[in-house]
């Protein structure tokens, strides 16, 4: 053990020395020798592939040859700093250059995270004022380069004509073609795999076992179709491992920025990077503080990088998203909302030990403005022609649908309060003076709660995913998003005023274990009143959604498909669509209750 730790801080010493002067040069790919690539392409008959055919393999290999130097200037890779590779005279990207410095001496991949950050702190490119996002980034970027140099010199048969550095012992016929064999691997499952590397599937099982003992036999990575998220890419992923000589596997979900779609991308950035901050700062800051008992209302997540994040696959044991066109049930009602009080009670909770332990009032928005910054509701410009074509299908489309209203309330005056409450959507999202704010999930409809009932006992259980729209304000917010867009008016009617009760009392309970009296925090008649305040936003945010999530699938998927058809309907008018929809019983009946409580709440301030 001794002498691989000495190999390893040799490693990292040989490396730095020689990255101590860095050269700023502007972005280029003369790194990647051609020939090489067009050398290993010949020579793909001797290459021992387990999955990949021989011309996929060729057409990779010669498409991963023409990377474009654009790509080089992107901001998440920061500044690319370059070093002189002595074996060859040649200026390389310098973490190219440690990349294969460690691939040629690595004899397994447990330790490359480990020797990845051990060289990043050696501070060589940090104090280049590379951070370590942007190292992390540059080690995914050129990992697949470092592979592929590894592969043509195992190919080089001809010892002689190969750096002395690179072999330290001349190896026999069969060393030699299992060498092969295990560079064809690595580069073999880049190809299949480009989401997530061997290498990261190491740090995974770290995680996991939170130990670097286990052994990652081999992994597999699907696409996850026909999931009702909107924001990027998700894939399921099985790992094998070895751990104290039991083989098991592990079934994990990934989500990930779709690149693809520039429009979706950028959209995207804000609430993943909220997402991940949540898991990785938030959780620990909550189990740290003595509240892992309140933690289990969210699967574990095993893995986050800047464009991805890896949690347990929950719906192996049997939990799933509720069918959204149906109006949930009471008991998934009562689940959810118990879960939704441990979030509420955490924050609250962790304010409070903070306030103590810092002598002064602490608020999450203050000391955690990375996780509280709107990311959905955000007035600016560019999103008007989206507000006003929405407001629109409301004010001028779903309440011309009850002219029996004019009756009871002017129609004119109608329309003005439901675009007040359409405005007051960007309002009700910030903080609130009356009422005691708390971290708010932000986004709890139906798709963001995994839920299942035990086959035998019919026990309930539910897990809240989805936190890319985590926000400092009042409780009623989710509360109120969680009753009116998951159940139809019936539901409300019977039960609002009972699972508001049952909300306080969870939030109670779970307070009072923390020797924290509710009432210092709020009351609930403070509840009730801010329930009220947010009600109109929380209808109309509901209708927004169902507008869209109530959508018969195969009419979506068409509607998606058709550019300038989609164009139309988000931006100039969604009439045309909603008349369609209006002959769909689940979009009537759902969308017309909310109508219905709109118009109650109006009639009743006449």
């Amino acid at each position: 053990m001794t002498n691989v730790c000495s190999n390893k801080m040799t490693l990292i010493g040989t490396v730095s020395e020689n990255h101590v002067v860095l050269l700023d040069w502007e972005p280029d790919v003369t790194f990647i020798d051609e020939k090489k690539f067009e050398y290993i392409a010949s020579n793909i008959p001797k290459i021992p592939l387990k999955r990949l055919s021989k011309d996929d393999f060729k057409d990779s290999i010669m498409k991963l040859a023409g990377l474009d130097v654009e790509k080089l200037k992107l901001e998440i890779y920061g500044k690319i700093f370059y070093v002189e590779q002595k074996r060859y005279n040649v200026r390389v990207p310098a973490v190219y250059d440690f990349l294969c410095e460690m691939f040629f001496h690595l004899e397994t991949y447990e330790d490359f995270y480990e020797l990845t950050e051990s060289f990043y702190h050696k501070r060589i490119l940090s104090d280049y004022g590379v951070n370590k996002e942007q190292f992390r980034a540059q080690v995914r970027l050129f990992l697949p380069y470092a592979k592929v140099e590894v592969l043509y010199h195992q190919l080089c048969k001809e010892e002689e004509k190969l750096p002395a550095t690179l072999h330290h012992r001349r190896r026999s016929k069969d060393q030699r073609l299992a060498d092969i064999e295990k560079a064809a691997l690595d580069v073999e499952e880049y190809f299949m795999f480009p989401e997530l590397y061997r290498e990261e599937c190491y740090l995974i099982l770290e995680n996991i076992y939170r130990s670097a003992e286990p052994k990652l036999i081999g992994f597999d990575i699907v696409k996850a179709n026909g999931l009702p998220g909107n924001l990027g890419k998700y894939f399921k992923i099985r790992l094998t491992a070895k751990h104290d000589k039991q083989i098991q596997t592990h079934n994990l979900f990934a989500k990930m920025i779709d690149k693809d779609d520039e429009l979706i991308s950028a959209f995207a950035i804000l609430p993943f990077k909220k997402e991940r901050y949540f898991f990785e700062t938030m959780l620990a800051c909550f189990k740290e503080s003595g509240m892992e008992d309140l933690t289990d209302f969210c699967p574990k997540c095993c893995f986050a990088r800047n464009d991805m994040i890896v949690f347990e696959d929950i719906s192996i044991d049997g939990y799933s998203s509720w069918n959204y066109h149906v109006s949930v049930s009471y008991k998934w009602l009562v689940t959810t909302i118990k879960l939704l009080a441990k979030l509420h009670g955490a924050s609250i909770v962790l304010e409070e030990k903070l306030s103590k332990k810092f002598g002064r009032i602490v608020r999450l928005d203050e000391e955690f403005p990375e996780l509280t910054c709107e990311a959905a509701f955000i007035e600016n410009v560019e999103y008007k022609p989206f507000r006003d074509c929405y407001k629109r299908s409301v004010y001028e489309y779903l309440l011309s649908k009850f002219p029996e209203v004019s009756r009871v309330i002017q129609m004119d005056n109608l329309k003005e309060n439901v675009k007040t409450a359409c405005d007051s959507m960007y309002e009700v999202v910030k903080q609130s003076e009356k009422i005691r704010n708390v971290l708010n999930h932000g986004d709890m409809w139906g798709a963001n709660i995994m839920y299942k009932e035990d086959q035998d006992t019919g026990a309930p259980s539910a897990y809240l995913i989805d936190f890319q729209i985590t926000r400092y304000c009042p409780p009623s917010l989710d509360l109120m998003f969680l009753l009116y867009t998951n159940t139809d008016r019936a539901t409300r009617l019977e039960h609002m005023e009972d699972l508001i009760q049952l909300y306080y009392k969870e939030l109670t309970d779970i307070l009072s274990s923390y020797d924290i009296n509710i009432g210092d925090i709020f009351t609930f008649g403070q509840l009730l009143v801010s329930c009220k305040d947010v009600e109109p936003a929380m209808i109309c945010t509901a209708i927004m959604y169902g507008e869209v999530m109530l959508m018969p699938e195969d009419f979506r998927k068409e509607m998606r498909s058709d550019k300038e058809r989609e164009r139309h309907f988000n931006v100039v008018d969604k009439v045309p669509e909603l008349e369609k929809l209006w002959e769909y019983e689940p979009f009537k009946v759902r969308i017309k209750g909310l109508i219905e409580d709109l118009i109650q709440i109006y009639h009743d301030e006449v």
